[in-house]
Parts: C-alpha cells; structure tokens; sequence
C-alpha cells in the first residue's frame, strides 16, 4: 500500500501541474472579443475534466490492488462527475467565510451580549473556538466530504450513488486523517514557502532555491492529498 501511495502521490504531482499550467494558460488569454471568451471557457472545461481525470483515477487506484493503468479506463468515462464534489467544496467554503464574515460584524454584539447576562468579560476564548470551528468545518470536514463524494461518484457514478456517502466523510477517523493531512502536509511545509537560508549570496542561487523549495512543498502537498484519498478509497470500499 505504501507503495501504491507512492505512486499516486506521483500521479497527483504530475496530474495538478498540468491542470496548473492550463490555469496559467488560461490567465495569458486577453479576453477582448468572443472568440477569446470561448477559449477561456474551453480551457476552464479541459483543466475541471483533467482534474477529474487526477482524482478519479486516485481513488480507483487507491481503492483497489489492481494495476493503476486500469483504473485510467472508468476515470475518463467519470471525470466530469468532479463537477459534484467540486461544488460541495465550494458551497463549504462559502458557507464558512459567510459565518466568519457575519462572526466578525458582531463579535462586538455577543461580547455585550455576554457582559449584560453574565457580567463576564473574558469572551476571547469564545471567538477563538468561534475561529477553530470555521477553520476545522473548511479545511477538514469540507474536504473530507469532497473525497467521500469523489470516491461514491468514482466508484458507482451517480447511478450507484447513496447517501452514505455523508456519514463516511464524516466518520472521526476521516476527519482526523484529513485534518492530520492538511495540517502536516499542507499548513506546516508551506509555513517555510517564504523563507531562504540569509548565507545565499544574491544571485541566481536565490531563485533556483525558491524554486527547488516550492517543488519539495508541492509534492508534501500531493502525498497528503493522496493520503486523504486513500482514505475516502477505503471507507468506500469497506462501506456498509
């Protein structure tokens, strides 16, 4: 399995460079006209099928111990499915920065509110746990929910959809992994993306530098993503 996971991270660094390169494809087209519209959106269109392409062919790889090259075939025939866990992400984090924006306009409120019922004025840990709750509910509960999604719809399509899919993404193991992943994987590494050892001298060693250390925290990243989709793979294969 180590393995497996291995090459998966693999496919994940290699597959969202090349959805990342179709993004920056898409910033260096001038908008001028309707034909340039129509090639912004047909690029939009490749890289959201591509990223579909990426994950359901990790989750189907993941999810079993046949070769990976089989698990290319139903990906492609599913990749547009993405669509569904990609909408869920996003409705998670509009619904999250709503809740931090309507937290922060009456922060002052409930600590007023706080003061005249109880005569307590030591509310900061109330809006710190407030603060935990949005930031957990985005980048572990909305992610996990993503790669339950992503795994249903991988394996079954939307025929073989059901909703379990919900209780598996938000099993306590899920979401520990997830958050233990995105925490040691994404949050931790990228804390160095600004910082360079002051003995670089100032010339192209500095860039070359940033460069090597960007593509050592990217590939961090993919490993935790794959370990977030091994475990969306596996709920969904050992599901009820």
């Amino acid at each position: 399995m180590i393995t497996r996971l291995g090459a998966v991270s693999g496919w994940l660094f290699a597959g969202h460079a090349a959805v990342g390169v179709l993004c920056w494809g898409l910033l260096q087209i001038p908008e001028s006209n309707a034909w340039m519209l129509a090639a912004s959106l047909l690029v939009v269109l490749a890289a959201v099928w591509l990223g579909g392409v990426v994950e359901m062919t990790a989750l189907l790889a993941l999810g079993s111990d046949g070769p990976m090259r089989g698990a290319l075939a139903p990906a492609l025939r599913r990749a547009w499915l993405i669509v569904f866990p990609l909408g869920l992400v996003a409705a998670v984090w509009w619904a999250t920065g709503e809740a931090a924006a309507w937290h922060a306009r009456h922060a002052g409120q409930i600590d007023a509110e706080i003061i005249a019922r109880t005569g307590w004025t030591r509310s900061g840990w109330l809006h710190t746990g407030a603060g935990w709750v949005i930031v957990l509910a985005r980048w572990v509960a909305g992610l996990a929910l993503g790669a339950a999604l992503a795994a249903a719809l991988a394996t079954g399509g939307l025929t073989g959809l059901r909703p379990q899919w919900v209780r598996r993404g938000l099993r306590p193991r899920t979401l520990a992994v997830t958050g233990a992943a995105v925490a040691a994987g994404v949050w931790g590494p990228w804390q160095a993306a600004y910082w360079r050892p002051a003995s670089l001298p100032p010339n192209w060693t500095q860039p070359a530098f940033a460069a090597v250390k960007l593509v050592v925290l990217f590939a961090v990243a993919q490993l935790a993503w794959a370990v977030v989709l091994r475990t969306a793979a596996r709920r969904r294969q050992t599901s009820d």
